[in-house]
């Protein structure tokens, strides 16, 4: 990795008025012919999609006949990176008894709820987090019905060598146009093989995803499938506040959008066969909201009166202890037009 050449100036963070902060990262726009439409900084900059690879990961299991029947809000969930709120715990754990299966097949680990109440709400009635809670358990009982489904051994499927994990490195291979044995694979958080890609191959990807029409058979419907769902249920794919939820909720049936950890982002412009790809050097995300608006902004996906509906991403605010406005966080970049 060399910094000064992966890298350039996305968003500065001000309080009052100096910018007190920077985060650098690259960008990668491409269309479904794997074309770079437009990119910042360096759109090969090798990263890990970490869990904006979710809604590629699910469909091996979506692109057979199955033998159970998954609601739209079970297929967003196992999409998501969820809050762990009541609701998506309910969701997750009735996709485990749909399969016949509980929360201790699981191997996903434990961490408290991103939702706040809901975390206090453990603190209070003096619980610990159970698996369900995992902002990964969605995906991962997702693996479980794959199991299940092909008559797979359920011990182990969070490891590469295992059927599931192996038929999905080969749907992220041919999303992405990466040979299996050229993405760079390590270990997620929640124990599941992580891949590694270019960054362009990672929009390359979304791109494909945001064009159910350029497939055919039951590919094309489980495509169709996690477009439908994530949009139907967008609260699903993350919760309340958090930007896959307010970006596809603010604008149904336009976007499939999915955050990964250490600050990616891939939007999925639909019908138009072009994604954006965004990875912030620093790993921080309070800023990948604002790179992403404002790279749809650019290219002509949102307007200025639209970005208002969205503001909150757009141009975060910095309050202080006592809630006053002190600073915000603006993107600062501009795309280079291919």
């Amino acid at each position: 990795m060399n910094f000064a050449t992966d890298y350039t100036l996305l968003a500065e963070v001000t309080r009052g008025d100096i910018v007190e902060s920077v985060h650098f990262g690259s960008i990668a726009v491409v269309d479904y012919t794997g074309k770079i439409v437009a990119s910042a900084g360096n759109p090969e900059l090798v990263t890990y999609l970490r869990s904006s690879s979710k809604p590629i990961q699910v469909l091996p299991l979506l692109s057979q006949d199955l033998p159970f029947n998954f609601s739209a809000k079970e297929i967003a969930v196992m999409c998501a990176s969820h809050s762990g709120t009541v609701e998506h715990t309910q969701t997750v754990a009735g996709i485990l008894q749909k399969i016949g299966l509980d929360e201790g097949y699981l191997s996903c680990g434990t961490h408290e709820p991103f939702d706040r109440p809901t975390a206090l709400w453990l603190k209070q009635e003096g619980l610990e987090p159970t698996p369900l809670y995992n902002n990964c358990s969605g995906k991962h009982a997702g693996m479980l019905a794959l199991a299940q489904a092909k008559n797979y051994p359920l011990k182990g499927y969070e490891k590469l060598d295992h059927p599931v994990q192996q038929e999905i490195l080969k749907f992220i291979a041919d999303f992405t146009e990466v040979y299996p044995k050229n993405i760079k694979i390590g270990i997620d958080g929640c124990g599941v093989p992580v891949f590694a890609v270019p960054l362009k191959n990672g929009a390359l990807a979304f791109a494909k995803l945001s064009r159910p029409d350029l497939f055919s058979g039951k590919l094309k419907e489980a495509v169709e499938t996690v477009v439908h769902s994530m949009n139907a249920y967008p609260v699903m794919v993350a919760g309340t506040g958090r930007f896959d939820t307010d970006l596809m909720g603010s604008f149904p049936g336009r976007f499939v959008s999915k955050i990964g950890a250490e600050a990616v982002q891939i939007v999925g412009v639909l019908n138009k066969g072009i994604a954006v790809a965004v990875k912030v050097a620093d790993g921080n995300a309070r800023a990948l909201g604002a790179i992403t608006l404002e790279a749809l902004r650019q290219l002509g996906f949102l307007n200025d009166e639209e970005l208002q509906k969205i503001n909150a991403h757009y141009r975060p605010v910095i309050k202080n202890h006592k809630k006053e406005i002190v600073g915000e966080i603006k993107a600062n970049f501009t795309l280079t037009i291919h």
